[in-house]
């Protein structure tokens, strides 16, 4: 029994030993770097949604968008977000024009997109017709004056436009 408690003195002592010599002072780590100011492009702020591939004229829609109706006026669009996430989104895009927003309704009057400053939309969010899986709905209209063809008198732009200069029509048979 001797040398059995020798050996168990032993292989006690060398673990004190290991152990005491990993108690050192470690080196310590170099300080990790100080976050940026400005976030990643990966990344969206709280509360932010994503854009989707899917346009309205050259605004993006929301991720999650549905497109409902095509015109060649007007989009139509169902979101499963609310009119204040979709007006926040809106908001972020365009430029110009007026806003007002209400209880049922938000309203972007003659806005440009910032991507494409050639275009000037009118944007209805509200809250859709039929409640369902979608929270809110949105109407995009184009409302860009057309261009002006060069060297049109006002009598000529009236004619073109079936009128006389006096507001009537040119010719009644024509609407039949």
């Amino acid at each position: 029994m001797g040398a059995r408690r020798r050996l168990i003195a032993i292989a006690l002592a060398s673990l004190a030993l290991s152990s005491a010599s990993a108690c050192k002072r470690k080196e310590q780590a170099p300080p990790t770097p100080a976050p940026s100011a400005a976030p990643s492009a990966d990344r969206l702020a709280p509360g932010e949604i994503a854009e989707g591939r899917d346009h309205a004229f050259t605004l993006p829609l929301p991720l999650h968008a549905t497109v409902k109706a095509r015109f060649a006026g007007s989009v139509h669009v169902a979101s499963t977000h609310t009119q204040e996430e979709l007006a926040s989104f809106v908001r972020a895009r365009v430029t110009e024009g007026t806003s007002s927003s209400g209880a049922s309704e938000t309203r972007f009057e003659k806005v440009v997109v910032t991507k494409d400053p050639s275009k000037r939309l009118t944007i209805e969010i509200r809250r859709p017709a039929i409640a369902g899986e979608y929270r809110s709905q949105m109407v995009i209209d184009d409302v860009t004056p057309a261009p002006e063809e060069p060297g049109l008198t006002d009598e000529d732009r009236w004619k073109k436009a079936g009128m006389t200069p006096e507001g009537k029509l040119i010719d009644r048979n024509r609407l039949q």
